[in-house]
């Protein structure tokens, strides 16, 4: 177990929507670090969030952040329900003094990021960037900045999932772009872009390619068709303001990858390379000598959810890790996928602004 505060300084936490990735992530997380207490959770319907609550032994729930908010007495917040919700329950949040942990992405777009970056100015804040906890990749970074490839030239990142392979997932949000822009690029992308900037820094300049492989999806209430209307997978050529270039590949419709998918990471340097991926339990490093394994026990993708809320409570507490990614980190990857939307409207490289 890890204590991120003294034994009598209890961390009161309360949770922003009850999906997936609240019940395997943030509450396994939350309750590997000793000290906190998930003590209330909510979201639109206010059934579903009581039925959440007694599965998973949360004392409170409520319909709405607003309630949920004026009813406890929270330390922290996490939200973890769909980006189209983000910006409203950071409004909610920013009427009280409390830290926030926002998923991925943090908005729909630019402007509303901004919005959030500085309704969250005056408090500590971070972006769920799970991935720069997961044991593998964290290895893979120390390596790098620690000279094992010499200076970088190229990263490449396949992020890949099987959860749209078939017509057998039906419609949902996912699969509209009024409520996920674009598609795989705005749920999946995140993660690879920050992979990115947390290698060689931030990005310049995108070119993109994508496509909808699947373009209609029954209803998952009537069955009737209806039309995806956002990408389910794509390819991005990046060039980071270093002057080191990465190329990204996206998925949702790639078979046998799994639920949380399949994530590889190389990083190709002067002297060597190095290879990190999720389903492996060691990082390989090659260079003129050969190849050698360094082991990284992991069991699953979720890996390094304890240590996430850990560094979220102390940012809370007034002593971010410096490798934990802040707020701004989050705008900068949104701003990143306007210039990949843009790329791929123009049919040519956009300039991250």
């Amino acid at each position: 177990m890890t204590t991120a505060g003294g034994a009598h300084d209890r961390f009161r936490l309360g949770l922003v929507g009850h999906g997936r990735w609240a019940s395997t992530y943030f509450l396994p997380g939350s309750r590997w670090v000793s000290d906190v207490d998930v003590v209330a959770v909510c979201g639109r319907d206010a059934g579903r969030a009581s039925v959440f609550a007694q599965e998973h032994g949360i004392p409170s729930a409520y319909g709405s952040i607003e309630r949920m908010l004026e009813a406890e007495r929270l330390d922290g917040v996490i939200i973890a329900s769909p980006p189209h919700e983000h910006e409203a329950a950071v409004r909610a949040v920013a009427r009280h003094r409390v830290a926030v942990l926002c998923e991925k992405p943090l908005a729909l777009d630019g402007d509303g990021a901004r919005r959030i970056r500085d309704l969250l100015s005056d408090r500590p804040g971070m972006t769920g960037f799970t991935l720069r906890w997961h044991p593998l990749f964290r290895t893979l970074v120390r390596a790098v900045r620690g000279g094992e490839v010499g200076r970088v030239r190229h990263v490449r990142i396949r992020y890949l999932q099987s959860s749209g392979a078939t017509t057998a997932r039906p419609w949902g949000w996912h699969f509209d772009a009024a409520t996920e822009p674009l598609g795989v690029v705005s749920d999946l992308g995140p993660h690879a872009i920050d992979l990115v900037r947390w290698i060689v820094g931030d990005v310049r300049e995108v070119t993109a390619f994508a496509r909808t492989t699947i373009p209609f999806r029954a209803d998952a209430e009537g069955g009737a068709a209806r039309a995806v209307t956002n990408i389910d997978d794509a390819d991005v050529q990046v060039t980071a303001a270093s002057g080191v270039t990465a190329s990204l590949t996206l998925s949702r419709v790639a078979p046998d990858t799994g639920a949380p998918g399949s994530i590889t990471v190389e990083v190709h340097g002067e002297t060597g390379w190095i290879r990190a991926s999720s389903v492996d339990e060691d990082v390989l490093i090659g260079d003129a000598s050969g190849t050698r394994r360094r082991p990284v026990p992991v069991t699953s993708i979720l890996d390094g959810a304890g240590d996430e809320i850990r560094d979220f409570v102390d940012s809370a507490r007034g002593a971010p890790p410096a490798e934990s990614p802040t707020i701004e980190d989050g705008l900068r990857a949104q701003l990143v996928i306007e210039a990949i939307a843009r790329s791929l409207e123009a049919g040519a490289a956009s300039v991250v602004s």
